[in-house]
């Protein structure tokens, strides 16, 4: 948690002194997001796409011709996968999240990617009995991702569609212990509000 108060603090002061115009406000967002299986298994198959949600804020700032938008949200993410012989296992996933998005402005359209930085605080699966467990110890602690979307501002609101992808597998194996390169994909659509 220090190091995302650092990370920020420092694109704040950044922005401070090179930007134009600033820009700064909360955001929320809905996902839609699901495990992806790179490796395929005859027993586990990947579920339908669950819905999650974030909320923090997002700061904005011009440099260079272009536009830099550093967020720091709390996420939470819902999976399935159904397992063979067991039925389907949820899993409920908390994270704090920073992406650094950096666009650019194409008529009323914005155009943006960029590093998403994700810290794992929670990881909980529930079995068909609905036997909730701790599986934090499954999944690494950081990750690196991106984000690529598109996105518009009406008056103070800034409306953002974003597609989600892991550059790096999020485990290496199922909690049963089953070898799967997991990565979870998201589709995100955020709504911010310019306080200033």
């Amino acid at each position: 948690m220090k190091k995302l108060i650092i990370v920020c603090l420092a694109l704040f002061v950044a922005s401070s002194a090179f930007a134009q115009k600033v820009n700064f406000g909360p955001r929320v967002a809905l996902i839609s997001s699901e495990i992806k299986l790179k490796d395929p298994l005859a027993t586990v198959t990947e579920g339908d796409a669950q819905i999650g949600y974030q909320v923090g804020v997002f700061l904005r700032f011009k440099l260079l011709g272009l536009y830099v938008q550093p967020e720091l949200l709390i996420t939470n993410t819902q999976s399935v996968l159904e397992v063979a012989g067991t039925g389907t296992v949820d899993f409920e996933f908390g994270k704090f999240d920073v992406p650094v998005m950096v666009g650019y402005k194409l008529g009323p359209l914005r155009l943006q990617v960029g590093p998403t930085f994700s810290f794992l605080s929670k990881a909980e699966s529930t079995d068909p009995g609905a036997v909730a467990q701790d599986i934090k110890d499954n999944y690494k602690s950081a990750t690196v991702g991106y984000q690529a979307g598109i996105g518009v501002d009406i008056l103070k609101f800034v409306v953002d569609l974003k597609y989600e992808g892991n550059l790096s597998a999020f485990a290496d194996a199922l909690p049963a212990g089953i070898n799967s390169d997991q990565r979870q994909n998201s589709i995100v659509f955020a709504v911010g509000f310019k306080l200033f």
